[in-house]
């Protein structure tokens, strides 16, 4: 995320916390998460009273986000967490505290549709759920979705569990179950991603000259996983860097082959800044609804010096 919206985020949730009015015992407690890069239409709030949401939301726990066919939203947790909530979807957050309150496990429950998210939790993995399905993850990424044939778990990144009434199993990286039910045997539904998000830049080793920004180009194309043949997969994309000083689009449009390029301007450190160690990695998803048979793409680019 851009270094400005994080701000903003992260102002909205100091601001709104110490000010919200304490109406009940769950908002004597930080909010849960919060809303943004909403499009579309997009409601939120206790069950019984959901109304309109706005950028800057606040969550608490039992809230429930909703969005419409054209609708779409992000929830950012307080630990750098990340949702992306795709169109007609229903999702309730929750959350269980330990008796000593030192950790608060998330609790996520799929009502309909899908999304796609990263958490990065450590020590209290996040529980997800949907009728008959339970997972549990931590530091990994996920794709889940609820359709009528079934339930489908996709892992790009990370490990995940996944139980059901009659059996468990361990996703990896790169791992799927697709249709699944909640009696299904689940080992015998493993399967792998098909296809991959491949990217690359233009030119291929840049090199920082003086203080002035760096100005590439990234390509973008589904490919068969493990092989570079490409597959028609049109979609959105969303990227991401692990640098705070690159400028980078809202989102990315492949075309019907499956195919994109973009601009992307990457600023030069500061002479002061020791976080910066010379390389950047992105991350690119498929952003959107049905794309679970892509994994998403990554690449490192190591930034030369004069």
């Amino acid at each position: 995320m851009p270094i400005s919206r994080w701000c903003f985020f992260t102002i909205c949730f100091l601001l709104l916390n110490i000010s919200a009015p304490i109406r009940s015992q769950a908002k004597t407690v930080p909010a849960l998460a919060i809303l943004g890069q909403l499009q579309g239409e997009v409601t939120a709030g206790p069950a019984k009273k959901m109304l309109k949401a706005v950028n800057g939301k606040l969550l608490w726990s039992r809230y429930r986000v909703r969005t419409e066919k054209k609708g779409r939203a992000t929830i950012y947790f307080n630990d750098d967490s990340e949702l992306h909530l795709f169109g007609g979807s229903e999702l309730t957050i929750g959350a269980k505290k330990s008796r000593n309150s030192r950790w608060v496990r998330y609790r996520l429950f799929l009502h309909s549709g899908s999304f796609w998210a990263h958490f990065v939790r450590g020590k209290a993995p996040v529980e997800v759920g949907s009728k008959g399905i339970r997972l549990q993850l931590a530091d990994a990424s996920l794709r889940f979705s609820k359709k009528k044939t079934g339930i489908n778990v996709t892992v790009p990144s990370g490990t995940v569990k996944v139980f059901n009434r009659g059996s468990s199993i361990r996703l990896h990286a790169g791992q799927r179950l697709y249709q699944v039910q909640q009696n299904d045997s689940l080992p015998q539904k493993v399967s792998l991603i098909p296809n991959q998000l491949s990217l690359r830049i233009e030119p291929a080793d840049p090199v920082f000259s003086g203080k002035d920004s760096l100005k590439l180009k990234m390509f973008f194309q589904v490919v068969r996983f493990g092989t570079e043949r490409q597959v028609k997969h049109p979609g959105l994309v969303h990227l991401k860097s692990s640098y705070y000083n690159v400028l980078l689009p809202d989102s990315v449009r492949l075309s019907s082959d499956g195919s994109a390029s973009t601009s992307i301007e990457i600023k030069a450190p500061s002479a002061s800044d020791r976080t910066f160690s010379g390389s950047i990695i992105f991350q690119a998803i498929m952003d959107q609804s049905g794309s679970g048979d892509v994994q998403d793409g990554r690449l490192k680019v190591k930034l030369g010096s004069p």
